[in-house]
C-alpha cells in the first residue's frame, strides 16, 4: 500500500511540474562552469543579505581553485512539499547543486519519502570536517563539534542517514512591546504568574490606564488557525516542568533498543494524561488563551493581522504575542518607526516550576508566593548567565534562603528551555551533483565563526554553530533576542525531525494519536468559557480555579478517548 502510494504521488507530482519546466529548461541550457556551484534559497524571515556576503566570501578564499556561486532568483515558495518536488526531477533538470530552504525532513527527502533518497549524506564531507573560515583556513572544531546532538538528531533520517544541513537557530518566546508596558509600569515577565498579573493589571486598568475596553489596549494577542505560534508555547512549558518527561511524552510508541517499533498497552497509553506536566501546561493554556482579556479579533486572525496589533497603537491592539526571534525581519518594512518599541523575551517560565522544586511537598516546605518569589529570583539571576554557584550564594544573601546547588540547577534547566524552530532551516546537497565537494565546503564556511556575525549582523539571527550575544544591533529586540541561544543554561527542544516505530507508520504527532483536538489554542478559544472576566474589562468575582478545573475536565475527556483514538489510528494506517 504504501508503496503503491509513493508511485501515485510522483506520477501526480511529475503532471504538477510540468508547468515549471520551462523555467528549469534554461538551467539545462545554460553552461555552468564545473568549479560553479549553483545554489537556490527560500527568503525565509532571515532574508538573503547574509548568502550574497557569504558567496563573496567563498569566491575570495577559493580563488586559487577558482571556485565560483551562483545564487538562483530567492524564492519563498520553495520550501516543504514544493522544495521535495522539485528536487525530484533529479539533478540533470534543475542543475541546482545545493538548496537553503526550509519544512523539509531528512525523512521526506531520504528512501521513507515519496520518491526516494534525493539528497547527498553530509556526514564525512561536511559534519566530520572541521569548519572553514573566510580566509580559507581551517577552525580547529568540526562542524559536529560546533552543533548541538539535539540538532543532529533532527538532521539525521530515521535510518540514520545525516542528510540535513541546520543552517539558523530561531527562538521562539514572548514579544512585547515594551513602550505600551511602560504606560503601566509594569516589568517584563519571567514567570507564567508574572505574566498574568501583568495580563490583569492591562485588562482591569492600571497606574492610571484604564481598562482595555476603555484604552483598546489589550494584554495579548495571537494566530489562530492550527498557527504553531501558540503550540510552541505549550510545548515550552512542558519541557520547562521536567525535560526528561517531556522527551518520554514524545517519543512513546516510539523504538526499543534494538530498533523495533514498541506499543503501549492501553493503560499506559491512559497513563500518559496522568502526568502533572500537562495538568500545569492546560491550566495555563486556558487562563493565556482566554478570548474575554484578548484583542478582539485574536480567535480568527493571520500572523500580520496579530503583529499589527503589536506594533501599532490603533484601537484593539495588544502587548503581548507569542512569536519568534524573526518577527522584527517580518515588520521592519511596514512599520519602520515603530521597531523600537518591541522587544523580545523568553517564554516566562511555568511558575508550577517553584512549588515543584520548593514547595510545601519539598524538604523547603514554602507556601507558593514563597515559591514564587524564589523561582522569578533565580530566573532572573539565570538571565544574567550567573554560575549555579554564583546562584546559590545570591539567594542565601539576598533572599536568606539556602537552596541546593540541584535545585538551582533545575530553575536553571527550566529557564534555559528554548521552543527552537531553527531545526526547520534545513540545507541539502542535491544527489547526483557532481559538484559535491564545493558544496560541501560551502557549508563548512557557513559552520564558521566568522559567518556566525555575518548572519549575526545581517539577518539579526544566530547560526546553530555560534552563538553570540549582538552587542551592536540598534533594536533591543535583537540585542536580546541573541541572549538566548548564547545562554550557558540553553536547551533546545522542537518537533521538527524524523518519526520513529509506529509514530513514524503513520506519520502524525503525538495530537494527532492522543487527542480529538489536534490544536489546543483553537479549541480553548471555540469552546472554552473559563474565564475571570467579564467582556467590559472587570473581574468576574471567579478565581483561578476556573482555569484549573477546565484543564481537568479536558485532560479525563481525552483519557477516556486515547485507547479508541490509537485502536483507529493504526487501523488507518493498516498495521
Amino acid at each position: 500500500m504504501k508503496k503503491v502510494g509513493k508511485i501515485i504521488a510522483l506520477v501526480l507530482s511529475v503532471l504538477m511540474t510540468i508547468c515549471t519546466m520551462g523555467a528549469l529548461t534554461s538551467c539545462k541550457k545554460e553552461k555552468i562552469d564545473p568549479k560553479t556551484i549553483v545554489i537556490k534559497v527560500r527568503r525565509a524571515g532571515f532574508g538573503t543579505d547574509w548568502l550574497y556576503e557569504m558567496k563573496g566570501k567563498f569566491e575570495t578564499a577559493f580563488a586559487k581553485e577558482g571556485y565560483k556561486v551562483i545564487i538562483r532568483t530567492p524564492d519563498n515558495a520553495i520550501k516543504g512539499d514544493t522544495l521535495i518536488k522539485e528536487m525530484a526531477l533529479g539533478y540533470d533538470s534543475t542543475k541546482v547543486d545545493l538548496y537553503i530552504s526550509t519544512d523539509a525532513t531528512p525523512d521526506a527527502v531520504g528512501k521513507e519519502g515519496n520518491y526516494g533518497v534525493l539528497v547527498e549524506n553530509l556526514e564525512k564531507d561536511v559534519y566530520d570536517k572541521p569548519a572553514i573560515s573566510y580566509d580559507g583556513t581551517e577552525e580547529q572544531r568540526t562542524v559536529r563539534q560546533k552543533i548541538s546532538a539535539k540538532t543532529v538528531e533532527y538532521m539525521t533520517d530515521k535510518n540514520g542517514e545525516l542528510y540535513g544541513f541546520s543552517w539558523a537557530q530561531t527562538s521562539a518566546g514572548l514579544v512585547v512591546n515594551k513602550t505600551k508596558l511602560q504606560a503601566y509600569g509594569l516589568e517584563y515577565p519571567k514567570t507564567t504568574n508574572e505574566m498574568f498579573d501583568c495580563f490583569d493589571k492591562i485588562y482591569c486598568g492600571y497606574n492610571e490606564v484604564e481598562n482595555s475596553v476603555a484604552s483598546g489596549t489589550y494584554p495579548i494577542t495571537y494566530i489562530s488557525g492550527g498557527s504553531g505560534y501558540g503550540m510552541v508555547f505549550l510545548y515550552a512549558l512542558m519541557a520547562q516542568y521536567d525535560i526528561d518527561e517531556y522527551n518520554k511524552f514524545w517519543t512513546f510508541m516510539d523504538v526499543d533498543e534494538t530498533g523495533a517499533s514498541v506499543k503501549l498497552s492501553d493503560e499506559e497509553c491512559q497513563e500518559l494524561f496522568d502526568d502533572p506536566m500537562l495538568y500545569e501546561m492546560m491550566k495555563v493554556a486556558y487562563r493565556a488563551f482566554d478570548l474575554n482579556i484578548s484583542a478582539p479579533g485574536s480567535g480568527s486572525q493571520n500572523v500580520s493581522q496579530a503583529q499589527a496589533k503589536i506594533m501599532s497603537n490603533v484601537n484593539n491592539g495588544a502587548v503581548f504575542m507569542f512569536n519568534g526571534d524573526w518577527m522584527l525581519n517580518e515588520v521592519k518594512l511596514d512599520y519602520r518607526n515603530q521597531l523600537k518599541d518591541i522587544d523580545f523575551i523568553n517564554f516566562p517560565v511555568l511558575s508550577a516550576v517553584g512549588t515543584k522544586i520548593f514547595g510545601k511537598n519539598t524538604a523547603y516546605k514554602f507556601d507558593d508566593a514563597k515559591c514564587e518569589e524564589l523561582l522569578s529570583y533565580i530566573v532572573g539571576l539565570v538571565d544574567e548567565n550567573k554560575s549555579l554557584d554564583e546562584i546559590v550564594a545570591s539567594v542565601k544573601e539576598e533572599k536568606g534562603v539556602t537552596i541546593a546547588k540541584e535545585d538551582a540547577k533545575e530553575v536553571a534547566r527550566a529557564r534555559g528551555v528554548t521552543y527552537a524552530r531553527g531545526p526547520e532551516h534545513v540545507a541539502y546537497i542535491t544527489k547526483g551533483s557532481p559538484k559535491k565537494e564545493i558544496a560541501s565546503l560551502f557549508l563548512r564556511m557557513m559552520s564558521s565563526d566568522d559567518f556566525g556575525e555575518t548572519f549575526s549582523r545581517t539577518a539579526n539571527g544566530t547560526s546553530p554553530y555560534c552563538s553570540m550575544v549582538n552587542t551592536t544591533s540598534e533594536y533591543d529586540f535583537v540585542r536580546n533576542a541573541s541572549k538566548i541561544p548564547a545562554n550557558q543554561y540553553f536547551s533546545l527542544v522542537s518537533r521538527f525531525g524524523s518519526l520513529k516505530g509506529y509514530r513514524g507508520e503513520i506519520g502524525g504527532s503525538l495530537l494527532d494519536l492522543f487527542t480529538t483536538e489536534k490544536h489546543i489554542p483553537d479549541y480553548v478559544t471555540s469552546e472554552s468559557t473559563a474565564s475571570m472576566y467579564t467582556m467590559d474589562g472587570k473581574r468576574n468575582g471567579k478565581t483561578d480555579s476556573v482555569y484549573a478545573d477546565a484543564a481537568k475536565k479536558f485532560l479525563e475527556e481525552e483519557k477516556a478517548n486515547v485507547v479508541k483514538n490509537w485502536a483507529d489510528y493504526l487501523k488507518s494506517a493498516g498495521l
